[in-house]
């Protein structure tokens, strides 16, 4: 290679040298800017988001409060209880994060695909998605936590927290009263928008759950729902907390004390537990049934219950899924609460309606005396149960004699009937405090028959007269013209014979007629009543007149001790019938359980001389389609005690029962052992039953 060659060699190589340096001092600039940018420029706004990736913000659940009986027992508390949680992470494997969760779980149902269900019905996507609730007091639960967390590095998006959730010590006793907490709904949330509620929270959807959940009074906030907290805390890679930052507590909710009695409403539901399942090997029906105690002098409620059972832990604790079948059973529907829900015709325990009715309107005196001969001997009249012979008001009363209840409420009539029924609060809402969903009943009256029945015969007439219409609207088109005159002679003749049967249905059905007032004044036909109306309509009869509005609440107490709210017992009406009238018919019902052929004669032997029990008894058709009219009743039993100073009212219903006094009256028996403290007679089997 020559000189000139070596130069333009070298002169080259120089170039390139030159080209890789720029390119090196350009690529270094670059780097040195970007560093610059990330690490001066964006600094805080990258440290920003570090931050957030290892800082959590997390809600803390607030207890709901405490639900307490008039004694300070609880019915219902929370409990805390560990709440596994999976979400979405970046760069996460959620497939081999959901198959290391199932196996740890170890619970049969919660397979991977089951999770990846739940997951996939997870309404609110970037939120984390609840898998499985633990009891922190369960030693089982607490080794699952213990196995998951010594794992966690295989469950990145997995999360553990503890809350409270809601408890009943006591099961399904007093559940429908008490109501039972649920997920809050799209609709639930609109309608509380004000009120800061949550997509994820918990609500009370009945009994006092719902009643008591939340409410502003005048600024003041009460409530079982608590006020969440939150916490900030550092978190790793696989978000595990690593230290506490901010701790801001939750509030509480409200301690709500109620008006019943424990014991009392122990007693209640055993006695009505074991009364219907005696009752449902005679009659497969059976299964339902409902009482409400009251104190007469205040409308305060010492017990309800209403059967089948309604547990609410099955709606906190998973249950529910596995019971929908036993909750969604159309006959015997388990969540409704037949104590002020169900309507049922009262049967003979209508009677003292009906007697107070003709005493008071001046028609009928206590020692007026007719001849029962087994039935009622006017057109119309409903045949008595036996024949009775001379019966007055007390031995009418004593044995239930149709045929002596009828003639007093033919006596008084339907108007005054109604007027009396009315004044004791039957046929509308009791407006019981601490309930919703209260049924209003049907008290039958002439204005009552002519609403309900009007209408249907009117579109009744419609449809015929349509009917005709288009018939003859065929048949005229296809006639020849000296067939239509016959046809629409034909026609007219079809409408006014549809018109006159119209008529006659018509009258017959929407006016009151005698054997309306019959049934009325027996307690059957259209008559039906809520057993929380039947209770109180005795309690003002006990006390002599004044109607309380029945209450469940008595007082709401704060996070701190103070009360926030106390509820009064409340009057909502006075009877204005005769104190007379009123003390006649319940010397009447005395006879019930004191006379040798009272129809509660046998079931208040044993108890004290001075403890007297005033009842009355019932057994009414159920109406129901499909029951057979001969064999299917109901049993009723309404009572208060003592008779010379009343304290208490019951009124009982057991669905499909016989008779009133041998069932619901046994229910009734037990529960005012109870309420006297009569031990002797508690630890004694009675009629099967044993509530001790």
């Amino acid at each position: 290679m020559g000189d000139q060659e070596k130069e333009n060699w070298k002169l080259k190589l120089s170039r390139r040298l030159n080209g890789y340096l720029v390119i090196l001092i350009f690529i270094f600039i670059l780097l040195t800017s970007r560093l610059f940018f990330l690490q001066i420029v964006n600094a805080q706004e990258f440290s920003k988001q570090s931050a957030e990736n290892r800082i959590r913000i997390n809600p803390i659940e607030a207890r709901r409060g405490d639900i307490l009986d008039r004694n300070g027992q609880v019915l219902a508390t929370s409990q805390p209880v560990y709440v596994v949680t999976i979400r979405s992470m970046p760069n996460q494997d959620l497939d081999g994060v959901i198959n290391n969760l199932s196996a740890l779980l170890e619970d049969p149902e919660l397979t991977p695909a089951a999770i990846k269900e739940l997951i996939k019905n997870n309404p609110i996507r970037y939120r984390s998605t609840e898998i499985k609730r633990l009891p922190a007091s369960d030693p089982v639960a607490i080794a699952t936590v213990t196995r998951l967390e010594e794992h966690r590095q295989d469950l990145p998006g997995v999360n553990i927290i503890e809350e409270p959730q809601r408890y009943y010590p006591y099961g399904p006793l007093a559940g429908h009263l008490l109501g039972y907490v649920g997920q809050i709904t799209q609709q639930e949330l609109e309608d509380r928008k004000e009120e800061n509620y949550g997509l994820n929270d918990k609500i009370g959807k009945s009994g006092i759950e719902a009643f008591l959940e939340y409410s502003n009074e005048g600024g003041r906030e009460i409530g079982l729902r608590g006020k969440k907290g939150a916490e900030q805390v550092e978190v790793d890679a696989y978000n595990r907390k690593v230290r506490d930052l901010v701790t801001l507590p939750p509030t509480p909710g409200d301690t709500v004390q109620l008006t019943i009695d424990l014991r009392l409403q122990q007693t209640l539901e055993k006695a009505m537990d074991q009364v219907i399942a005696a009752t449902k090997k005679k009659n497969p029906k059976a299964g339902g049934g409902a009482a409400v105690v009251l104190d007469v002098k205040t409308g305060a409620i010492l017990a309800m219950a209403s059967k089948p059972d309604m547990d609410p832990n099955d709606f906190v604790n998973g249950n529910y899924t596995r019971k929908q079948g036993y909750y969604n059973n159309p006959r015997l529907k388990p969540l409704f609460n037949r104590a002020i829900q169900g309507i049922y015709p009262p049967g003979s325990t209508f009677k003292p309606i009906t007697a107070m009715a003709a005493l008071d309107a001046g028609v009928v005196k206590p020692q007026d005396t007719i001849y029962d001969s087994g039935r009622y001997w006017k057109p119309g009249g409903i045949t008595c149960w036996a024949v009775h012979g001379n019966v007055n008001l007390y031995r009418g009363m004593a044995v239930s004699c149709n045929t002596y209840f009828q003639w007093a409420g033919e006596l008084a009539g339907i108007d005054k009937i109604d007027e009396v029924a009315r004044q004791f609060g039957l046929g509308e809402p009791t407006g019981v405090i601490g309930l919703r969903g209260e049924a209003a009943g049907i008290l039958p009256s002439p204005e009552w028959k002519k609403e309900i029945n009007a209408p249907y015969w009117d579109r009744w007439l419609k449809n015929q007269e349509d009917r005709i219409e288009k018939k003859y609207a065929g048949l005229l088109a296809a006639a020849a013209p000296e067939e239509k005159s016959k046809l629409l002679e034909q026609k007219e003749r079809e409408l006014k014979q549809v018109k006159a049967e119209y008529q006659i249905n018509y009258n017959f059905n929407t006016t009151w007629q005698p054997f309306n007032t019959y049934n009325t004044s027996i307690g059957q036909g259209d008559n039906n009543y809520t057993i929380i109306q039947l209770a109180n309509y005795i309690a003002t009869l006990a006390n002599g007149g004044t109607r309380w509005r029945p209450y469940l609440v008595d007082k709401v107490i704060g996070a701190d001790g103070s009360l926030k709210k106390q509820y009064h017992p409340e009057v909502a009406g006075r009877v204005t019938i005769s104190q007379e009238a009123m003390a006649q018919v319940r010397q009447a019902m005395l006879e019930v359980t004191r006379a040798s052929d009272g129809t509660a004669s046998f079931l208040f032997r044993d108890f004290p001389p001075e403890l007297q029990v005033a009842a009355k008894t019932g057994t009414a058709q159920t109406g129901l389609a499909g029951d057979d009219r001969n064999s299917d009743f109901y049993g009723l039993f309404v009572a208060f005690a003592p008779f010379d100073d009343p304290q208490i009212a019951i009124a009982v219903i057991i669905e499909y029962a016989q008779h009133g006094g041998d069932s619901a009256g046994v229910v009734a028996r037990a529960v005012l052992a109870q309420y006297f403290g009569l031990t002797d007679i508690l630890n004694k089997p009675f009629n099967g039953v044993s509530v001790e």
